[in-house]
């Protein structure tokens, strides 16, 4: 099973770039969600869009879809680490999701991560803006 895990995260890598990238990422996932180890390719689907981040992943799209399952079980967290090492529009996209769903003491940590985000050294202004956007809904 582990092999083919590392199979399917290798071909969803190799097809970012694929016209039809949207159908062969939703049937990767697909058949990863039915696998104990689904839980361990979190952080290489972060990173497989943080190091593509002009990809149309979808509006959510199936990657979201797929990640966002782990809402309560840890997906914030790689969320929030995700984009500690390079925020792109899509993960600040669903890092205003979480923030929706938050409150009290975890909707104000999650702020201070946006915040974060706004102050990233490097960032592309329209990241920046977007950032900004959503922290703007939250005040």
């Amino acid at each position: 099973m582990e092999n083919r895990f590392k199979e399917l995260l290798a071909r969803l890598q190799r097809s970012v770039l694929d016209d039809n990238f949207l159908e062969i990422a939703e049937e990767i996932i697909e058949e990863m969600e039915n696998m104990p180890s689904a839980f361990n390719a979190l952080v290489p689907v972060l990173m497989l869009m943080e190091n593509n981040p002009g990809i149309d992943y979808g509006k959510p799209g199936p990657l979201v879809h797929f990640v966002e399952r782990f809402y309560g079980h840890g997906y914030e967290e790689k969320l929030v680490d995700s984009l500690k090492r390079k925020p792109i529009k899509h993960t600040i996209w669903m890092l205003n999701r979480v923030i929706n769903g938050s409150e009290a003491d975890k909707k104000e940590y999650l702020l201070e991560v946006l915040d974060n985000v706004i102050c990233f050294p490097n960032l592309d202004p329209d990241i920046v803006s977007l950032a900004k956007h959503f922290r703007s809904l939250h005040y």
